[in-house]
């Protein structure tokens, strides 16, 4: 039986097999293209610490409105070149919004790496008389612990200057700010 299906099938039969599955992958990846979100769309957060709960990407979604995707990087600070890493190349060039503690943030150069702070809500954060950050209140932290595990005493949260959310192509990352500061 196996033979007569095998001989009743063209000599070419591979090749259509081949084209319809080609097929099917460009139909997926072209409609995954199409409906993709554009990077004003998606909003990184970095959180320097452990992170108790994803569903602050939920959260934070529905809190700033254009927003298709958040998500969360996280790296415990001081393990040693792990966190130095993943901060320099995840946090200060592929995030929109950090939030690390004061500790970290003091040992930043902020001029390159964050924009200028244009919220006037909470205590600032300032290097070389230049607000680039807000302290998030102590309140707000109680709030924010069912999703961030906050081990130090002050934290501050700063927009990067790279990010296209920061001011270049929209003001998503001071929105999520805003949020985050309640």
């Amino acid at each position: 039986m196996k033979k007569k299906f095998f001989d009743s099938l063209p000599s070419d039969w591979v090749k259509y097999v081949v084209v319809i599955l080609l097929s099917i992958g460009l139909w997926i990846w072209i409609f995954g293209l199409y409906h993709a979100p554009k990077e004003s769309e998606k909003l990184e957060v970095f959180f320097a610490g452990v992170v108790k709960d994803y569903a602050f990407e939920d959260a934070a979604k529905g809190a700033v409105d254009g927003v298709k995707t958040v998500s969360v990087s996280s790296a415990y600070p001081w393990t040693g070149n792990s966190f130095d890493q993943k901060y320099s190349f995840v946090a200060l060039t592929a995030s929109d919004v950090v939030i690390v503690p004061e500790e970290v943030a003091t040992q930043t150069e902020c001029k390159r790496a964050f924009a200028e702070m244009t919220i006037d809500t909470g205590k600032p954060f300032e290097q070389e008389g230049v607000k680039y950050g807000v302290y998030l209140s102590a309140e707000r932290k109680e709030e924010l612990s069912a999703y961030f595990e906050f081990e130090y005493e002050e934290y501050v949260v700063f927009a990067v200057a790279s990010s296209i959310n920061s001011g270049q192509a929209t003001n998503r990352s001071f929105e999520l700010i805003e949020w985050l500061l309640g």
